[in-house]
């Protein structure tokens, strides 16, 4: 079985590939400084949970934007899978040509999501992936990733203002506007937050369009992507799992 990482700055996923079925994702919080004996402890116990154990797992993909937890991913994989892993970077795999003026610079996540979508739909792409910040990757209709814009993440944005206005409650969970107006601290927190981001992605994606030919259909990933879904017309697809598909595209195929 193939054991996908998506190693983001707030978030550490596993995906654990039968055969062609994604069937198991889990998540937990990043930490830098994490060995790779607790990291190989939260998988033992994953893997448990759902029947199987390290020696079920024979191949290990890895796109990591946390340099420094490198050597406890390779701990993890050689130590409990008897694995060495592939860290897939974006300038060396050659299924998406680069058109970045430094390819070494693109974070292979963006890259990973942008060959998942390409692959799915075939035609010119803006791919907005909700993480700590929001990345807005544009593919063209031949299958180039022509680069793009990269924004302050949602959550990040809203801990900054908490963080800066002593007044202001701390929100953990947001949702859908009924309306711009609040007449309450919380709502109106909450309205001009969602509403706002909104604008911010309406906007981004109108200037992109402009840039790019013909009409590119919009995706979305990432934890908040469900929810501006249902703010905006301009996401047509919400897939929560592209990295895992982009990661084994470009394992499979051997493109890195």
């Amino acid at each position: 079985m193939l054991l996908t990482l998506d190693v983001g700055n707030t978030n550490l996923k596993f995906g654990l590939w039968v055969y062609d079925t994604l069937s198991a994702v889990w998540r937990i919080s990043t930490r830098k400084d994490i060995s790779g004996d607790e990291l190989g402890l939260v998988l033992d116990g994953f893997l448990r949970l759902n029947g199987y154990g390290f020696r079920d797992i024979t191949d290990l993909a890895v796109a990591s934007v946390v340099p420094p937890m490198r050597p406890a991913l390779e701990r993890l994989a050689s130590r409990y899978l008897n694995l060495t892993p592939v860290f897939v970077e974006a300038h060396l795999q050659r299924l998406m040509p680069i058109r970045y003026t430094d390819p070494r610079e693109v974070g292979s996540d963006r890259v990973v999501v942008s060959v998942a979508a390409y692959r799915r739909f075939k035609t010119s792409l803006i791919v907005l992936d909700f993480g700590t910040a929001t990345t807005f990757d544009c593919v063209s209709e031949k299958g180039e990733y022509l680069g793009g814009a990269i924004a302050p993440g949602f959550r990040l944005s809203a801990e900054a203002l908490f963080q800066k206005a002593s007044r202001l409650p701390k929100m953990e969970q947001f949702y859908s506007p009924q309306r711009a107006i609040s007449q309450d601290t919380v709502n109106s927190l909450n309205s001009g937050m969602v509403l706002g981001y909104t604008g911010l992605i309406e906007g981004l994606v109108s200037r992109i369009r402009g840039e790019m030919s013909g009409q590119p259909m919009v995706v979305a990933t990432g934890g908040l992507a469900a929810l501006f879904a249902r703010e905006t017309q301009v996401i047509k697809e919400v897939l929560p799992n592209l990295t895992m598909e982009g990661l084994k595209i470009l394992y499979e195929e051997k493109l890195y």
